[in-house]
């Protein structure tokens, strides 16, 4: 096995060789990889939306938007918590409610000032028995409770019963087969607080173990729809733009009421540090009828109402795929020509109800938003008691000209979920930087220290070293100032690295961003979302020592700095690939296949050709250099 994987690694090197040196080869691959990048683009435009792209285009707009930036914070202080309406539909619920109940009286959010609507949708279990019990018992912790009664309308026309009871500025919508956390009502309302100008119309709150793997804007939070299996609405927009359709009777009338929400000026927030947990699914890829069949159905309908003729045309053209197709479920095709048939009757009608809002409105064949991830991936939140949690440095490497970039950087820290963090952040060549650092630093939340580290030119290995030295945590990791993190991306690591304490580094893939970057203007326009299977990669030491697959935002543990040192300084690129070779040695690192930060390359092909001819020429001195630390390793241990 050893034999074949060295042939494997000698063949592979000496492709590469023959590779670089004929530069018409070089041109060759590139104008190759244009054609099929142009290719799948060409058919992506034809299968799905021109507004997707678009849509990405305008979240990264808003940037540099500063009200968009202070609404994805947390308010600091809260001096009296808003009254809350609390929306609830059950359907044969019965084995849901004591959990759910249960977790509602362990609210840190005062109960006296929550008032609860409660619509039942014509269970036969002990649902309504259930129900009412808890009301005699426990309705006089409440502001005011009210329960009724109805034949099964769906989810959204129950809701919009029980919604429009309330009065309060603040309702929240949420399934009964979720457990809020002890902070979760706090936590989005903190950050529901933010939005002093009713910008926003709605706050999504995380879900474990499974969270949504779509895409929303690390920076601002924002996100083109919102699931509502637990959602925070501002009644006003909520009134204004008309409510849940009852037409859809249950799967993506969240969707819908999202884009309806953004038809009318409004923004949507996502708020990953407000979580619960949702007990949908016990594995990430099962598949459910109704879900299945009401989400292609959804999708018709929303296309119906908010795509353009071509759209509607490729729903169509989608829709009568799907129905050549085969399906999971018995009935499928039946079903889903009859719904298709009525919409179409009733087209005139789906097409009012939005407003004349300038919005965007994504589709990709039956889903709508860039996907971070592949699959679903389990995951757990924090324990609530976070005080023991360790520290984690992140250090940034930065020079004059690049605030713009370091400013959304440094927002994607203040984002994280993660309580506890050093920002550490190290400019090469000057103090430039300084005064937006310290501007910064009056906003960043309670659990984030920063420092500024102004170096003279060195070089990125050296004022990364210089970081490092600075550093006082027990984990660290390096992130360039033009990287993005999610929200989730210390967190994901960090309880990777403590269930696991064997493992020296945690690491995860990224979304790879082709971007055209002018300093001069102080502006970028990203290309691309691309994500490589070549860093969905499993911890493996020999494929390490042939190709670098972990980026640079992996977490690691301050004593492999300590025992092995730092970047060598002797490198200008590559220098990542190096600590990694030294650090992996004869060590474990921990992987999870979720995709936790985005990272950028250059969009045009010279660049990326020059880029490329520099690693290459680096790419022997860096990995010689890695072994012969290594062999040092060896020696000082004997």
């Amino acid at each position: 096995m050893n034999n074949k994987k060295h042939n494997k690694n000698y063949i592979y090197q000496f492709m590469r060789c023959i590779y670089w040196k004929y530069e018409f080869l070089q041109k060759l691959r590139q104008n190759l990889q244009r054609i099929r990048i142009s290719l799948k683009e060409y058919i992506s435009e034809c299968c799905n939306s021109r507004h997707n792209k678009k849509f990405l285009d305008s979240l990264t707009s808003r940037r540099n938007d500063s009200y968009a930036l202070h609404t994805a914070r947390r308010s600091k202080v809260v001096r009296e918590w808003p009254n809350l309406d609390i929306s609830i539909v059950t359907y044969n619920s019965s084995e849901w409610l004591d959990n759910f109940f249960s977790s509602l009286l362990t609210q840190h959010y005062p109960l006296k000032i929550i008032s609860l609507y409660i619509i039942d949708n014509g269970s036969t279990d002990e649902t309504v028995n259930k129900i009412q019990k808890f009301f005699s018992e426990k309705g006089k912790y409440f502001a005011a409770t009210f329960f009724a009664q109805q034949k099964n309308l769906g989810f959204g026309a129950g809701h919009d019963r029980a919604l429009r009871q309330g009065k309060n500025v603040y309702a929240l919508v949420t399934n009964v087969d979720i457990e809020f956390l002890p902070s979760s009502l706090c936590r989005v309302m903190e950050v529901a607080l933010s939005d002093t100008a009713g910008a926003v119309g709605s706050w999504e709150l995380r879900q474990f173990p499974y969270e949504h793997p779509k895409h929303y804007d690390p920076v601002t939070m924002e996100t083109s729809w919102s699931s509502h299996a637990c959602i925070l609405l501002r009644r006003s927009a909520y009134e204004k733009c008309g409510g849940y359709d009852t037409a859809i009777f249950m799967y993506a009338e969240d969707v819908e009421i999202s884009y309806r929400l953004r038809s009318y000026g409004y923004i949507l927030k996502y708020v990953p540090s407000a979580s619960i947990w949702h007990h949908t699914y016990s594995d990430g890829n099962i598949v459910k009828k109704n879900q299945y069949i009401g989400s292609i159905i959804g999708n018709m309908y929303i296309r119906l109402r908010y795509g353009n003729c071509r759209e509607i045309f490729i729903g169509l053209l989608h829709g009568i795929a799907f129905m050549c197709h085969s399906h999971p479920f018995p009935n499928a095709r039946k079903i889903l020509a009859k719904s298709f048939f009525s919409m179409i009757l009733r087209l005139p009608k789906i097409r009012g109800m939005k407003g004349t809002a300038q919005a965007l409105y994504p589709f990709r064949g039956f889903d709508y938003e860039l996907r971070r991830d592949t699959t679903l991936i389990a995951a757990q939140p924090l324990s609530e008691e976070q005080s023991s949690l360790p520290t984690v440095s992140a250090l940034i490497r930065t020079y004059k000209g690049r605030g713009f970039m370091l400013k959304q950087a440094m927002q994607t820290i203040f984002n994280q979920t993660y309580p506890h963090i050093e920002l550490v952040i190290s400019e090469d060549g000057g103090n430039y930087l300084q005064k937006l650092v310290e501007e910064m630093a009056w906003q960043a939340p309670e659990g984030v220290k920063i420092r500024y580290l102004p170096n003279p030119r060195q070089g990125r290995s050296a004022i990364g070293n210089t970081a490092l030295r600075a550093a006082t945590a027990p984990f660290f990791f390096f992130f360039d100032d033009d990287d993005l993190l999610y929200a989730d991306h210390i967190e994901t690591l960090m309880q990777g690295l403590l269930a696991h304490p064997e493992c020296v580094v945690a690491y995860a893939p990224g979304l790879e961003i082709l971007t055209d970057i002018n300093i001069d203007e102080k502006q970028y326009k990203e290309k691309k979302y691309m994500r490589f299977d070549a860093l969905s990669q499993e911890w493996d030491y020999d494929i390490l020592l042939n190709y670098n697959f972990i980026i640079n935002t992996a977490i690691a543990r301050r004593e492999l700095y300590i025992k092995r040192g730092g970047f060598d300084t002797s490198l200008e690129f590559l220098e990542d690939w190096n600590l990694w070779i030294r650090y992996g040695f004869k060590n474990i690192f921990y992987y999870t296949p979720k995709t936790t930060a985005l990272f950028r390359t250059p969009s045009d092909p010279s660049n990326i050709i020059k880029r490329n001819k520099q690693f290459f020429n680096a790419y022997g001195e860096s990995k010689k250099r890695a072994l012969l630390s290594i062999q040092s390793y060896e020696n000082s241990a004997t």
